[in-house]
């Protein structure tokens, strides 16, 4: 077997028909061709054969070229358990499994295997979707558009008011098409964390029920979200990995992380935030952070491991000056000094345009901007400043006693 990635040998030997010791010809090898190509998992196979060694029978290669991509699959609103949907389709395509190429040719069979499977019921469409919770995902439900979001409620809370939830939810959620999947994404990422700034770290939401609405004028479905908000839990020992021991105090004064308090992961990720732009004004353009939570349960304390990954280290690199003519130009690279090799802040060039208009060294001077680019292999980042407006002739120079 020759160009084989997502299946075994074994795989594909069984899905073309062939075992060994049978009586083989050219026909026989051209109906296995054409039943690998009927699977849809191939753009094309091909296949030599040859008297064995020892005359006892024949070797033969096949050669197959798999279409790219494969996906996941799910049903959705099909009267019947997902499991023996699942379980007729593999009897349909061992082949295949649990991913499968969105080629027509085996959406199309999957669907005629589900409507045969329903007995007719309903009709099945297969397309492929980006999905919020699974990402590019191939569903198989009715023909048609998905029901929208209409309206949000909540029950179960307690600690935050309900307007407030039912708010921040409809930001994001009010004419989505819905999924139970896609909705419970949305919850995770707008709603998990009000609570997480409260310490209710083991907030869940055990239940979903959507309907239709009853608003009158309004085709869409009414959700309904059962919030158990849980205990609040306290931080409890925070540990920095990744972090030189000299830097440890200084690190940890940056993070102002408050134990044996409410656990506030807005105020977490917040001090975060201060230790990454702190190493990235010091040249690690590429720094990135994780935190790994231990939950104490009985304890209602929850410790976190923080671990920094800095990166590589940038510095600055050459200085282009746009705008300005042969006296002001010179005046600007030396305020800006001999930075070459030096740690690379990323917010400096914006902080020097700044300076330079506070300090009212050209006159007329018109909008100002800056642009960084990155060398990933030589680790140094180029700087232009671009001057427009019409500045004057050479700064304009401070009278003695005159105030900045």
């Amino acid at each position: 077997m020759q160009g084989n990635r997502h299946f075994t040998p074994e795989k594909i030997i069984a899905a073309a028909g062939l075992k060994m010791g049978q009586p083989v010809t050219k026909e026989v090898f051209d109906a296995a061709r054409a039943r690998l190509l009927a699977t849809g998992a191939f753009e094309s196979v091909g296949y030599e054969f040859k008297p064995s060694g020892a005359n006892s029978g024949y070797d033969a290669t096949f050669e197959v070229v798999e279409v790219a991509q494969f996906y996941p699959y799910r049903f959705e609103e099909l009267p019947a358990a997902d499991d023996a949907l699942r379980a007729a389709l593999d009897k349909l395509d061992p082949l295949l499994g649990a991913e499968i190429p969105a080629t027509r040719e085996v959406l199309g069979r999957y669907e005629r295997a589900l409507a045969d499977f329903l007995q007719g019921k309903v009709m099945v469409e297969g397309r492929l979707i980006s999905d919020l919770a699974a990402g590019p995902t191939i569903v198989f439900r009715p023909p048609g558009e998905r029901a929208r979001v209409a309206e949000v409620h909540f029950t179960g809370n307690q600690v935050i008011p309900t307007p407030q939830l039912a708010n921040r939810l409809a930001d994001v959620a009010i004419g989505a098409a819905y999924t139970e999947p896609a909705l419970r994404v949305l919850l995770d990422t707008s709603i998990r964390p009000l609570y997480e700034a409260r310490g209710l770290i083991r907030v869940s939401f055990p239940r979903v029920i959507a309907e239709k609405s009853k608003l009158k004028e309004v085709d869409g479905v009414s959700v309904t979200v059962t919030v158990d908000e849980g205990a609040p839990y306290k931080l409890g020992d925070v540990r920095l990995a990744g972090v030189p021991g000299s830097q440890m105090g200084e690190i940890k004064d940056l993070a102002k992380w408050n134990t044996d308090e409410v656990a506030n992961f807005d105020e977490i990720k917040a001090g975060i935030g201060r230790i990454e732009r702190r190493y990235r004004s010091t040249g690690y353009l590429h720094v990135s952070s994780k935190v790994d939570r231990t939950l104490h349960d009985q304890e209602h304390t929850v410790d976190l491991v923080v671990t920094l990954q800095p990166g590589a280290q940038f510095t600055f690199g050459k200085l282009d000056v746009k705008g300005l003519d042969l006296i002001g130009e010179p005046a600007i690279r030396k305020m800006w000094g001999e930075k070459g090799g030096k740690p690379f802040d990323p917010e400096f060039p914006d902080a020097f345009l700044k300076d330079v208009r506070d300090q009212g060294l050209f006159d007329n001077l018109g909008t100002t901007s800056s642009e960084i680019k990155v060398n990933e292999v030589s680790k140094t980042a180029d700087v232009t400043l671009t001057f427009n407006g019409a500045p004057a002739k050479e700064p304009r120079r401070k009278r003695l006693g005159e105030q900045p």
